[in-house]
């Protein structure tokens, strides 16, 4: 696997997932006073972050698995094809 890749595509996904938690956070205004609802804002960036990058990276490595099993599935299919052609050669002409 490509860990560059997987890296860019989570440091992608990080800095969207921080703006869409940048945007709820100030669509959604909290209604509550309390000291757990101060820098409401920070916290959303954070998790939209957190995810973003949970999620892009994982995107990422299941593509990369995906074509991983591709190449070895075809290639599979081409040793098949080649064990059987030897046994039956009038077939494969």
């Amino acid at each position: 696997m490509n860990a560059k890749l997987i890296a860019f595509s989570g440091f992608v996904t990080v800095f969207l997932g921080a703006g869409i938690g940048f945007i709820a956070a100030n669509l959604l205004p909290c209604p509550y006073t309390s000291q757990m609802y101060q820098d409401l804002e920070q916290k959303y960036v954070l998790v939209g972050a957190v995810a973003g990058l949970l999620i892009g990276s994982s995107q990422e490595m299941i593509r990369e698995l995906k074509q991983e099993r591709d190449a070895e599935e075809d290639l599979l299919q081409d040793l098949n094809k080649a064990i059987h052609s030897s046994k039956n050669p009038k077939n494969y002409e």
